[in-house]
């Protein structure tokens, strides 16, 4: 390889150097009960040309569910992630083209995201805060979310959609921090910092009580092929740092294949959700 092609190739991947020893570490560093369950839930989908989800992919539709996770412990959850109303969701449509979304599902996790603990964002994208944001109850809910300071900044000032406009004060009403590279942030639960989807992307490890581990990967990829294939997105709409996903892709892909005890979340694959489901690997059912 000569030199301009090394620089290229360094260009198009920068690599992911998350330790799983220093994460698996941290989540028993925090005193307390570890958790004994992951649950999920789908509120929408959205259907794309596999050609978007994948780059290289083909016409075929794939089924992209919005999706959140409850982290259940034996006094209390927490949430990953809090969905979408459907106003929100219609904003990603046409009018003459609504896409799938389940209200009586939306309902199950409002009464999941009151009944909380603790509610974890992991980035500012609007199928992953809505639920909190645009709540008739924000003030309540606000008390008890967590947001990194690089996702309150994207809230106030790049917000994903203009109807998600929030102002200073609201923002504020958040619990904001800021972390290096990982955050314990309850007992067998660590933030990844992981940016490139967004700049305040953010991915969760979370280590059960019998001894599971599982690490939500949120939106590195899609759809596990995208981990698989170490193959980013191909959608014009989306702006990311594209070496840096391919990268934590590479890292993911590793994973996948040297850690047979982990357990990996992928939020839009709804093949990849059903398959957890019917290997009881996470519920169905929101704990409320």
């Amino acid at each position: 390889m000569s030199a301009v092609e090394a620089v290229a190739s360094a260009v198009r991947e920068v690599p992911f150097t998350a330790d799983l020893y220093d994460i698996r570490r941290l989540a028993h560093l925090m005193p307390g009960a570890k958790p004994v369950a992951v649950n999920g839930i789908r509120v929408a989908a959205s259907i794309r040309p596999n050609r978007f989800v994948i780059e290289g992919g083909d016409d075929r539709p794939i089924t992209m569910p919005r999706t959140a996770f409850q982290v259940v412990y034996p006094d209390g959850t927490v949430m990953i992630d809090a969905g979408l109303d459907q106003e929100t969701h219609d904003s990603f449509s046409t009018p003459d083209k609504r896409e799938p979304y389940f209200p009586d599902q939306f309902a199950k996790l409002q009464r999941a995201l009151d009944a909380a603990r603790m509610i974890v964002l992991t980035h500012f994208h609007a199928d992953h805060v809505a639920g909190v944001t645009r709540a008739a109850n924000y003030d309540a809910l606000a008390r008890k979310t967590f947001v990194s300071v690089a996702t309150a900044r994207c809230l106030l000032n790049t917000p994903h959609k203009p109807h998600l406009a929030m102002t200073a004060e609201q923002v504020n009403r958040l619990n904001i921090f800021d972390y290096g590279e990982y955050h314990p942030i309850a007992p067998g639960m660590v933030l990844i910092k992981a940016h490139g989807h967004s700049v305040d992307h953010q991915m969760v490890y979370v280590a059960l009580a019998d001894g599971r581990e599982i690490l939500d990967s949120v939106d590195v990829g899609w759809v596990m092929e995208n981990i698989r294939q170490v193959k980013g997105k191909a959608a014009p709409w989306v702006k990311e740092d594209v070496p840096a996903v391919i990268g934590q892709l590479r890292w993911l892909n590793g994973v996948l294949r040297n850690e047979p005890n982990v357990t990996m979340l992928v939020t839009h694959d709804d093949a990849h959700f059903e398959a957890l489901v019917r290997s009881k690997s996470i519920g169905s059912e929101l704990k409320l």
